[in-house]
């Protein structure tokens, strides 16, 4: 029983909150202190161009902040299904590709459902299976980090999930997904296959191509990566026609602000800026590769992505030397199969140059 207290009654987290939530310890944010390299969180070290945003700063002053965004955006929802050759109706918005994930959760899991994935990967997929309270069938990736391509298909046909959740590049591991395979799990799946496509502009690899051919496919896009909107927060779904229209029932309304649109609007305009950017960015990629897999006792991936997944003895101790140095990284050894593993992201040629240099001392 609930008591009283000087400012009402003491709350009970039991008898309120779902026991899906009460379980999960939730998203944990890494450090974000400034220091003299950020590598943690695979942001873009390049911000948006002073140009452009000169540019948009008359207009956003102009806007008017008391009213409401037109609902669903249709003139920007127009301008990317013109970038990847589709219909505006196949496009959903959202404040970030994270929220429209839980869209895709909220109309379609119920309790007791099945949600597939295969780690390592995205830890918000864990979560929110969780707090859906779905049951999880997790197909490991091998030793070796390679994708389970029979073990996988094995499993959808077997457990026939609600959804079944991937990632090309795939987070942390910096790999890909062959495009053949995804062919054949939508063949197999009876449910929804969510493909994040994340780190996509770091690659040459992209599923919209398929959309024509597969009913159940949803792809998944963001801006805080290769177009550097991070701060802003926006992404947005591909999808089938008749997925976008159910999909917008459980999306919230209103949830792209009128300044992060105008942002997106004025970057789509300006996209070869932003590339220019993205093959520096992969330039320092191949030069980070290269210079790590001289270290001695390193493990190194190849990636696809903006990041490098490495394996390293005492790996806690390592992240903890490199903080102390002022560079943060991302220890992600309490992932299944990444004990002592870290990975860092490609930042300005000066912040990578400063990594490897320290990283050469710790012994």
């Amino acid at each position: 029983m609930q008591t009283p207290s000087k400012s009402g009654y003491e709350i009970n987290p039991e008898a309120i909150f779902k026991k899906s939530v009460l379980k999960i310890k939730g998203y944990q944010s890494p450090p974000q202190s400034h220091v003299k390299a950020k590598l943690n969180q695979n942001e873009n070290p390049f911000d948006v161009p002073l140009e452009v945003k000169a540019m948009l700063a008359d207009r956003i002053v102009r806007l008017a902040w008391n009213r409401y965004p037109v609902n669903e955006s249709p003139a920007l929802r127009k301008k990317l299904a013109d970038w990847h050759h589709v219909h505006p109706r196949q496009i959903l918005l959202g404040n970030g590709s994270n929220q429209l994930l839980q869209t895709i959760l909220s109309a379609t899991v119920n309790d007791g459902d099945k949600i597939c994935w295969s780690s390592p990967t995205f830890s918000l997929f864990s979560l929110f299976s969780a707090l859906y309270n779905a049951v999880p069938v997790d197909i490991l990736q091998t030793s070796d980090l390679r994708f389970p391509y029979e073990t996988f298909i094995a499993g959808v046909e077997k457990h026939q999930p609600r959804v079944t959740l991937l990632c090309s590049p795939n987070n942390p591991t910096g790999s890909e997904i062959d495009l053949d395979f995804l062919r054949t799990l939508c063949n197999a799946a009876s449910g929804l296959v969510f493909w994040d496509e994340a780190y996509a502009e770091f690659t040459d690899q992209t599923a919209v191509e398929l959309l024509h051919q597969y009913s159940n496919l949803v792809i998944s896009r963001t801006f805080s990566k290769a177009f550097s909107l991070a701060g802003l927060r926006f992404g947005y779904l591909i999808a089938n026609k008749p997925v976008i229209e159910q999909l917008e029932k459980v999306n919230l309304p209103y949830n792209v602000n009128i300044i992060t649109e105008a942002v997106v609007s004025e970057l789509l305009d300006c996209r070869d800026i932003l590339f220019e950017r993205v093959n520096q960015i992969i330039e320092q990629r191949q030069w980070m590769y290269e210079k790590l897999c001289r270290i001695p006792k390193l493990k190194v991936y190849r990636s696809k992505a903006n990041f490098i997944l490495f394996k390293c003895q005492h790996a806690r101790s390592v992240f903890q030397t490199l903080k102390k140095h002022g560079i943060l990284v991302r220890d992600v050894s309490s992932y299944p199969l990444l004990d002592n593993h870290l990975r860092v992201n490609v930042g300005s040629p000066e912040e990578n140059e400063y990594f490897l240099d320290i990283l050469q001392t710790i012994r």
